[in-house]
């Protein structure tokens, strides 16, 4: 069910999204991180830590597995900036939702500002990120259900 929700998000925000070349990977990759997380989920919902996911992968990378950004130094579909981002989409996926997990630690009132630069410098953009992550999510659910 994550990876059809993740999908129809993809979908919200550009048609052809769920058809890019690594997107039915990424979505599984997501789907399968988020399902196996031992943490409790950051924002809530299980759902919700993947739109969040979901939505970063799109803004990051465009939904490529193996993007190179930021003059080299960030790697795969989450733009991470160590060797998880040069790994397999498992590994990336895993990764990233730990760097989540760790954000919800050291920032708690925005859980994603790390992932996006810092607690302080990238707090607008993390927090604008996860609300629109959900708003899509709620699109998502009633798309869904509609099928």
């Amino acid at each position: 069910m994550l990876k059809l929700l993740v999908l129809a998000i993809w979908s919200a925000i550009h048609p052809s999204a769920p058809r890019m070349h690594d997107a039915r990977e990424i979505a599984g990759a997501i789907e399968l991180a988020v399902s196996q997380d031992p943490e409790a989920p950051v924002f809530g919902t299980r759902e919700e830590d993947a739109a969040v996911m979901a939505y970063y992968a799109l803004r990051e990378s465009w939904l490529t597995k193996d993007a190179i950004g930021d003059g080299g130094r960030s790697f795969g579909a989450w733009q991470q900036r160590n060797a998880a981002g040069r790994a397999d989409l498992g590994t990336q996926a895993r990764a990233w939702l730990a760097l989540l997990h760790e954000g919800a630690r050291i920032c708690p009132e925005s859980p994603a500002a790390p992932l996006s630069g810092g607690c302080s410098v990238a707090r607008s953009t993390a927090d604008r990120r996860a609300t629109k992550a959900r708003q899509l999510l709620a699109e998502a659910r009633r798309s869904v259900a509609t099928e």
